[in-house]
């Protein structure tokens, strides 16, 4: 397959994702709350913490506590994204979905979701760590530092594709989802990442780069309307990574559900969703097994 066509057919999917997220805009109110509930804890815990750091002048006095709001943060935003799926797949199949149905949904997976925050906040400070390491160095072994701490950061966002619509579908623990997400990956490999970057480049061209630019004129213009200008900027990037935000959400939903064996969601092609998971070694049309 020609790379301009799997192009098109991520561009495809991704209309499509935006075609279910316009039928029902409720999907929105998932990372709206999630992130500002997510906010709302670092600071009730970091607070403290900074507190105590400023009393004692020690700086690691204040680490339980960023840990702690860390996690949280995690926790919160995996949270909401289990109840978006749940939601996604209601909207999909006709239901009337909602914010109170998406999260009642999420309530019954509260202790996976749990365990998967941990995971998922571990590594990202591993891989943060790992950031930090190769930024320290100079020369070649900066570079190559670089390089290893982007590949491990794509390898984990890869085998982790799947986790939340599992963890919103499927009852399986963080350990289980994980390696539930990879064999489905290997099994139908195809256009989810194609798909998931095209999502992200439209977000940034359509909404993002125009955000910054506001912001960048605002700045430069100074007084009341440059004030305006940077306003209204940072409002069209907050709007732009909300909509990227669910869209992937969306998408990703779809693409599990078809990957698993389910029909093909309302508004996408068949054939796009086919070729986006053709299996490898497999003939056409195979389904992994449920675990």
């Amino acid at each position: 397959m020609k790379k301009t066509s799997r192009i098109g057919r991520g561009w495809r999917l991704t209309k499509d994702s935006w075609a279910i997220l316009k039928a029902d805009r409720s999907l929105l109110a998932f990372p709206v709350v999630g992130s500002i509930a997510a906010t709302v804890a670092l600071v009730i815990v970091l607070a403290p913490g900074i507190g105590i750091w400023a009393a004692t002048d020690s700086w690691w006095t204040a680490l339980p506590f960023a840990a702690l709001a860390l996690y949280l943060a995690t926790f919160v935003t995996i949270f909401m994204g289990v109840g978006l799926a749940a939601a996604t797949a209601q909207a999909m199949d006709g239901q009337n979905a909602s914010l109170r149905s998406g999260l009642a949904a999420a309530r019954q997976h509260t202790g996976a979701i749990a365990k998967w925050a941990l995971v998922q906040a571990t590594v990202g400070l591993i891989i943060n760590a790992l950031q930090q390491m190769a930024e320290s160095e100079n020369g070649l072994l900066r570079i190559i530092g670089l390089i290893f701490t982007m590949l491990v950061s794509v390898a984990w966002t890869l085998a982790s594709f799947f986790v939340i619509p599992l963890l919103a579908f499927e009852n399986l623990g963080p350990g289980a989802a994980l390696k539930r997400s990879v064999a489905i990956i290997r099994e139908r490999w195809g256009e989810g990442v194609v798909g998931s970057a095209a999502i992200g480049g439209i977000v940034f061209l359509i909404g993002i780069l125009p955000g910054i630019a506001l912001v960048a004129l605002g700045v430069v213009a100074g007084g009341a309307g440059g004030i305006v200008l940077a306003v209204v900027g940072v409002l069209v990037i907050v709007v732009a990574a909300v909509v990227g935000n669910t869209l992937s959400q969306v998408f990703r939903v779809a693409l599990y559900r078809f990957a698993t064996g389910g029909p093909a969601a309302p508004g996408f092609d068949p054939d796009d969703l086919e070729h986006a998971f053709r299996p490898k070694k497999r003939g056409r049309g195979a389904a992994p097994q449920t675990a």
